[in-house]
């Protein structure tokens, strides 16, 4: 009997330690599984402890302000538009392309998102792109980057056929006549009077056009950021545009690149990397860690600083006019981004 009791306690024994060697087992292996999986840099929680939520922002209003200017700069230079768009969505997509293989971001498998963001890399990104660039050519950046500042009331207007519940709201009114006004302050009262003019009406005829095609291409975007995740769209949009782009360049009246001083290159490699790429990338960590509100403000201030850098960088003189119709038009942009409810809220998806 004895011995029959002492078998059962040992085989309980027994199973009692098979039992905790399975748990630390257990534990040792999904240990092993997370040491082996490398935090990802830029992964929403990863931000919140250690980046500051305007760094961001400030790197985005930075990059895109500084691209116009330095993209003002080039053609005062003599590189022609078609040219520098192409190569700095080259420089922007092989910098994409980095961030993908480097952080584990903006990945895209999906053929509905290849779909959908090559779409949008032509009509959001590609043409926009070169009609603004071309206009350039013909107004400052005090003109250029303040037309350009009416892209997101171009976007809700789309919106509002193109986006389910984001309907204009009679409320935005007073702000999209203010900044209508301020345009013509802008241009029609002393357009002629701020120095470096070429042909006012044709350089503002290029740039409205792609401020339409940029707000068109920024409703798109929110109705389909419903549908499919934002970052699964951003390496289709820069692969497509950058594609598309050198395949029109032999078709269009580009003087290539043949005679580029080594400055010129350097020059488009920070539009393509610095302005291009980093902002939009920044834009998109910033809209996980910050407010609709806080967001807004980028596109307010890009403007702003885009034209002190051209006062700083290219010499360019602050005319009453301009100094008005800034005020008039940003002011205006404000009031109706404030009284818009978006669907999904604005971030790097929805907004542009």
């Amino acid at each position: 009997m004895e011995v029959l009791v002492e078998a059962v306690e040992s085989a309980e024994q027994a199973e009692t330690r098979a039992t905790a060697a399975k748990a630390v087992a257990s534990r040792w292996f999904i240990l092993a599984r997370l040491s082996a999986r490398p935090p990802n840099p830029l992964s929403p929680g990863h931000y919140r402890v250690s980046v500051n939520p305007w760094t961001p922002l400030v790197v985005a209003t930075m990059g895109w302000a500084l691209s116009t200017v330095v993209s003002r700069s080039l053609l005062e230079d003599g590189v022609d538009p078609f040219s520098l768009v192409a190569m700095r969505m080259g420089f922007a997509m092989a910098a994409m392309a980095l961030a993908v293989l480097t952080a584990l971001r903006f990945r895209s498998t999906g053929r509905e998102a290849w779909v959908k963001g090559g779409l949008l890399g032509v009509i959001s990104l590609m043409i926009p792109m070169v009609l603004m660039t071309v206009g350039l050519e013909d107004v400052p950046v005090s003109i250029g980057g303040l037309l350009i500042a009416l892209v997101p009331l171009s976007t809700i207007l789309a919106a509002h056929f193109l986006v389910e519940d984001e309907r204009f709201n009679p409320r935005s009114v007073p702000g999209l006549v203010l900044s209508l006004v301020g345009t013509g302050v802008l241009v029609g009262i002393g357009g002629n009077d701020v120095e470096g003019v070429g042909n006012l009406w044709r350089g503002v005829a290029y740039v409205t056009a792609g401020v339409i095609l940029a707000g068109l291409g920024g409703a798109l975007t929110r109705r389909f950021a419903q549908e499919v995740p934002g970052e699964s769209l951003v390496l289709p949009q820069f692969a497509v545009a950058a594609v598309a782009m050198a395949l029109i360049l032999p078709m269009l009246p580009a003087e290539g690149v043949g005679g580029w001083s080594g400055g010129d290159w350097l020059q488009v490699a920070v539009i393509g990397v610095v302005g291009t790429a980093l902002p939009h990338a920044a834009f998109l960590i910033g809209a996980s860690i910050n407010s609709a509100a806080r967001l807004a403000l980028t596109g307010y201030s890009v403007p702003v600083v885009a034209i002190l850098l051209a006062i700083v960088m290219l010499g360019e003189r602050l005319t009453p006019s301009v100094g008005v119709g800034a005020v008039m038009i940003i002011g205006g942009v404000v009031l109706v981004e404030r009284s818009t409810v978006h669907h999904p809220e604005p971030g790097f998806a929805t907004s542009r």
